[in-house]
């Protein structure tokens, strides 16, 4: 090519419209990967690096002290209950100590739990109770106590207590908990009644228990003034019953309370309970032996 075809190949190029548009699109293009490329070292801090510390056996408060001296951040993704470590520490991190991250990155830690995690009680209802134990202690539940109430049947469960409450199948406790097994007992008399127990002047809860062990049951319970919490009712004693103290009763009856905390109700409702005729006084005595027996057979059974 000479130099006359060369200077009007310069001229195309330098009048070409579409030709300077190309060029100018090229140089844009070039300009944008450079700063794209600036910008993600800039980002990903190309070069910069730490090193993960051990975290595993540390609070977490201590954890999260270590890890802002490292300009390095957490996240807790997961808790196990292990009894025999402390509540709160650092079991398990991602990724493991010695690795090497970006500061920004975090590590995940997997932590010890305060409380066990909660396990739902299975149905044991009607279970005989060498089934239930099994079953239950298989469980990791532990089975504390065996409370006896009047049944048909000998030996089947009927309920589960946990806390002095009465849980339904499914609701949760935590693991290793201890639990009472309420289980059936009939009666070993030959006609299969019971002497009602006298309750009266005694709180619920003891009232309950004393008539449980007569294998008989509590049904209603009326309190003359409704108590404002749980608590509250272990103020209440007894006032009136029924049956009546000492009458023959078939195992299993449900016994119906009336309660108050007014002791005055338990002494009027006492002497109204007994005949005008045995107010003379060579009853006097008898009365006297027979309150110093329940007295002693409260004391006794408690």
């Amino acid at each position: 090519m000479d130099k006359k075809h060369f200077s009007q190949f310069l001229d195309f190029l330098k009048e070409s419209l579409i030709l300077k548009n190309i060029l100018y699109a090229a140089a844009i293009v070039v300009v944008l990967l450079l700063f794209v490329l600036f910008m993600l070292q800039f980002y990903t801090h190309h070069g910069e690096s730490e090193t993960v510390p051990n975290l595993c056996g540390l609070q977490i408060g201590d954890a999260q002290k270590m890890l802002d001296s490292r300009g390095m951040q957490y996240q807790v993704i997961d808790s196990v209950y292990k009894p025999d470590k402390a509540p709160g520490m650092v079991m398990e991190q991602s990724p493991a100590a010695g690795s090497k991250i970006k500061s920004y990155r975090s590590v995940y830690i997997t932590i010890n739990a305060t409380m066990p995690p909660g396990i739902a009680l299975p149905d044991v209802r009607d279970l005989s109770l060498r089934h239930a134990q099994s079953l239950l202690e298989s469980m990791g539940i532990k089975v504390i106590g065996i409370e006896y109430v009047p049944s048909e049947f000998s030996d089947l469960v009927r309920d589960i207590k946990f806390n002095g409450q009465t849980l339904a199948p499914g609701q949760k406790i935590p693991a290793g908990s201890g639990i009472v097994l309420v289980v059936g007992r009939t009666s070993t008399d030959e006609d299969g009644s019971q002497l009602m127990p006298d309750v009266q002047s005694l709180t619920l809860d003891q009232a309950t228990r004393l008539i449980n062990s007569h294998m008989l049951t509590i049904g209603a319970t009326n309190f003359d003034v409704e108590p404002a919490s749980e608590q509250e009712k272990a103020n209440y004693v007894v006032y009136k019953q029924i049956p009546a103290a000492n009458d023959s009763v078939p195992a299993g009856k449900a016994i119906t309370l009336w309660l108050t905390k007014d002791k005055s109700k338990v002494v009027a409702n006492d002497e109204v309970s007994t005949p005008a005729s045995t107010k003379s006084a060579p009853a006097v005595a008898p009365k006297k032996e027979e309150k110093k027996k329940k007295k002693e057979d409260i004391e006794k059974f408690f």
